[in-house]
This record gives structure tokens, C-alpha cells and sequence, in this order.
């Protein structure tokens, strides 16, 4: 009878625990994909402002020698 008890006991947990693993694996996957959504974003951002950033230089550069004459 009690080994019976600590089978049933066991199993149930066992069976908890993977059901929780499950769901921790899922939300590890939603996260990740989530991380490298923003990351992408923020990449994309960045490239933008250096291109920008450029073309100001560029442009005061031009500003500067009308400038001069």
C-alpha cells in the first residue's frame, strides 16, 4: 500500500515538473525572440543615426567652405 502511495506521489510530480519545464522552454523561446526583435531594432536605429550623422558632417563641411570664400 505505502509504495503504492510514493508511486502515485512520484509520478504526480514528475509529472508536474515537466509540465513546468515545458512551459519555462516556451517562455525561454518568447523571449529570445523577443531579445532579438529589439536587438534588430536598436541595430537598425543605430545604422540610421550613423548615416545621419554623416550627412550633417558632410553638410556643415559644405556650409564651412561657402562659408570661407
Amino acid at each position: 500500500m505505502q509504495t503504492d502511495y510514493n508511486v502515485k506521489y512520484w509520478k504526480s510530480r514528475s509529472v508536474k515538473r515537466n509540465a513546468e519545464n515545458k512551459e519555462l522552454k516556451k517562455r525561454i523561446e518568447e523571449i529570445k525572440a523577443s531579445r532579438n526583435n529589439w536587438k534588430n531594432k536598436y541595430m537598425l536605429k543605430r545604422d540610421q543615426l550613423k548615416k545621419i550623422e554623416k550627412e550633417i558632417s558632410s553638410i556643415k563641411k559644405t556650409i564651412e567652405k561657402i562659408v570661407s570664400y
